[in-house]
Order: structure tokens, then C-alpha cells, then sequence
């Protein structure tokens, strides 16, 4: 529609000219080096205005063309972004293989390449095929070399969910010497570092873990209380009274407040044989927690005087009657103040409510100690049977005299 007004206003505006200077048409001359253009001003001002369309409709023309690539190159970028959301579904929906083709077909056309080829390598990794996997990665960094920590850190979990964890600290430390490392990479390596056990290096770790915005405060507390639980522990096993009370000095109130770490410190006061400060913080933690692993070691504590732990866990047993756990440190206890036919009652109610090799032990220990030989062989045969978790039918043989 707008061209055609415009012919047409040029038509009308042509012919108001032409009458308009149909007396004295004007006189345009133009000079190009030699040559010498001569006309009237109305057909000079056809001439431009010819020129002027030409040009315009080349414009057009040009501009359809671009905008024609636009839209094709458009459809493709959205077909892309869907195989990406597709590919994604089908990852989370276990097909692997559907995943990999849909990452990798459109690839080219990705707004972020990076990211169709770093779910195109788990989902080959996903299909043991490790080949493939490691070909997905190196694309990822060819595609974006000044980001090193996507396709790493990739690469680490891959090897963390198949078990090769010196691998993946191989893999996240070449990361850090990058100097590319992020908050994730830092995580798998701390755990990594505890899962391995090599607590210093972890601790090396603390103040780049704290200072990590993205990492939660608590979780960062919780890694790096393992560490120092290690740690303790170790003391611990040496019996050292003056190492072992530094080490729990040093413990952050919320870490001593753990029961693994209040279990940790009094195994290693029963070892230095400072039982009634064991007895004191294993008594703190079962009446807040009740933790079973408290509870267990409570009945190995060697006191002066052996009645005073045992009523404490009787008081505790009068309130969870059906608590294996607590019969058997009472068993313990009443061994150890020698009350022989009590410590054999509770034995036999904690067996009754939870078998546990540990129990049936004692039990046969104990009856063999009474002169009850029969029942205690009783005892460790229905323990053994239970561990094998069936009896095996032997044949019967006969004895044969010459």
C-alpha cells in the first residue's frame, strides 16, 4: 500500500511541476571528466527520484533477504533450546541413549554449547560408555575454554559415582591448581578428603569453606566436623589425658554437643581410666539423646563403685522397659558388680527383644561360668544359626565296629 502512495504523490507532484515550470523547463548540466550530461530540471528530478526507488526497492530487497536468515537461523536456535529441554526429560527419565542423540543433534545451534555437552557426557557415562563420555568433555572445554570448572567438576562426580575417589581428588585438584576452582568443586573435594580420611588436608580446607558465600554454614560446620571427630578420636585411641582435653577444648561448642564427639571423648577418658568424668558426660548425652551408641558404652565403664552406673541405667530402663540396648549395658554392669543371676535375666530380655552376637556371648560365657555347659553350647548354637541364617541338614552317620 505504501508504495503505491508514494507513486502516486510522485505523479501528482511531477505533474504540478511540469505545469508549473512548463514555460521555462530549467537547465541541469552535469560534468563527469569529460563527459557533460545536459538536461531540463523535470526530467533531472525524474532521473532522482528513478534513482531514489531503485535504490530503496534494493534496500527492501537486501532487508528481506537478512531478515528471511533471521527467522531461519531463529527456528533453529528453537529447535535447539527444545532437543536441550527434551534431552533433559529424557535424562531424568532414565533414556540415556534418546538423551545423548538430543543433546549432540542440534548442538550447533545451542544458545550455550557447553551445556548440551555436558548432558550429553553423563548421559554417556550413564551408559558405561566412557569413550564417548570423555569426548562430550573435551568438546565442552573446546567450546569454552575460559570455563575449565564445569566440565571438571562434571567429570569428578562421574568418577565419585563410580568409586575411582583418587581419581576424582586427582581430577579437583588439578582444578584448584587452575585456579578455576568454585564452591561445588570445593564440597566434592572436602568430601572427599573425609571420606578418605585425610582430615589435615581437609582442615587445610576450612577457610576457603567458610568464606564460600554459595556453601551453607551448617553444612560447611558439619564437613568440617568429621574432621576434627577424626581427629579426636585418634587421641583418643592413644589414652593421652593432656592431648585429648586440648583436643576437645579446641572442638567448637556445636561440634561437642555431638554425640558421636561426646562418644569419642569418653572412650578416650575410659582409656586414660578416668571413668567417672566418662560416666558424667555419657550420662549427659543419653538423658538428652538416648543415643544407642552412648548407651552401649555405658555398660563397659569400669567404676569404683559398679552400683552406681547400674542404678542410673536401671532408673533409664524403668521409662523404655523393651530397650535392647539398655538390658544389655545393664547386663554388663551387673557382671561387673558380680549380681550374676540378674546380669543373666537382663542378658536373656535383651536377647528376646533383639538378638545381637554380642549378648549371646556374655549369656554363654556366663552360663559356662555357672556350670551350665549345655545351655551355654545352646546359646552359641542359636547365634551361630542366626548369623548363617539357616541350619544346613548333615547326614547322619553311623559308627561301625569291626
Amino acid at each position: 500500500m505504501k508504495p503505491a502512495v508514494v507513486v502516486a504523490l510522485a505523479l501528482v507532484g511531477g505533474s504540478l511541476l511540469a505545469h508549473l515550470l512548463l514555460d521555462d523547463p530549467g537547465y541541469v548540466a552535469v560534468r563527469a571528466g569529460h563527459t557533460l550530461f545536459e538536461t531540463t530540471l523535470p526530467a533531472a528530478l525524474l532521473v532522482l527520484f528513478g534513482l531514489f526507488l531503485l535504490m530503496r526497492s534494493v534496500a527492501v530487497a537486501a532487508g528481506a533477504r537478512r531478515r528471511l536468515a533471521e527467522l531461519r537461523a531463529e527456528r533453529r536456535k528453537r529447535r535447539a533450546r527444545e532437543d536441550l529441554q527434551r534431552g533433559l526429560l529424557e535424562l531424568a527419565a532414565g533414556n540415556w541413549k534418546r538423551a545423548e542423540e538430543l543433546m549432540t543433534r542440534t548442538v550447533g545451534d545451542a544458545d550455550v554449547p557447553v551445556a548440551n555437552y555436558l548432558v550429553a557426557a553423563r548421559a554417556a557415562d550413564l551408559q558405561d560408555a566412557v569413550e564417548r563420555r570423555e569426548q562430550w568433555l573435551a568438546r565442552a572445554q573446546e567450546s569454552a575454554p575460559e570455563e575449565r570448572a564445569p566440565a571438571l567438576v562434571t567429570l569428578a562426580e562421574m568418577q565419585m559415582r563410580r568409586g575411582q575417589n583418587e581419581d576424582a581428588v586427582r581430577t579437583l585438584e588439578q582444578l584448584d591448581a587452575s585456579g578455576d576452582m568454585n564452591s561445588r568443586g570445593l564440597e566434592l573435594l572436602a568430601r572427599l578428603y573425609q571420606k578418605l580420611g585425610r582430615g589435615e588436608r581437609l582442615s587445610a580446607l576450612a577457610p576457603r569453606l567458610r568464606n564460600a558465600k554459595e556453601l551453607p554454614e551448617q553444612q560447611v560446620n558439619e564437613l568440617l566436623a568429621q574432621a576434627q571427630l577424626e581427629e579426636l578420636r585418634v587421641i583418643a585411641e592413644r589414652g593421652e589425658r593432656a592431648a585429648l582435653d586440648q583436643a576437645w577444648d579446641a572442638l567448637p561448642r556445636t561440634v561437642r554437643r555431638l554425640p558421636q564427639a561426646v562418644i569419642a571423648h569418653a572412650r578416650g577418658l575410659m582409656a586414660s581410666n578416668d571413668h567417672p568424668a566418662a560416666e558424667k558426660a555419657l550420662r549427659e548425652a543419653i538423658e538428652e539423646t538416648h543415643d544407642a551408641t552412648a548407651i552401649r558404652l555405658y555398660g563397659e565403664l569400669g567404676m569404683p563403685d559398679p552400683l552406681l552406673p547400674l542404678e542410673r541405667a536401671e532408673s533409664w530402663l524403668r521409662t523404655k522397659p523393651e530397650d535392647a540396648d539398655l538390658l544389655l549395658a545393664c547386663a554388663r554392669l551387673c557382671l561387673r558388680a558380680e549380681l550374676f543371676g540378674k546380669a543373666r535375666s537382663y542378658l536373656e530380655a535383651s536377647l528376646a527383644r533383639r538378638p545381637n552376637p554380642q549378648a549371646s556371648l556374655l549369656l554363654a560365657d556366663l552360663l559356662e561360668s555357672i556350670d551350665e555347659p549345655a545351655r551355654s553350647s545352646a546359646v552359641l548354637r542359636e547365634a551361630v544359626t542366626r548369623t548363617a541364617g539357616r541350619r544346613i541338614p548333615l547326614p547322619r552317620t553311623r559308627l561301625r565296629r569291626r
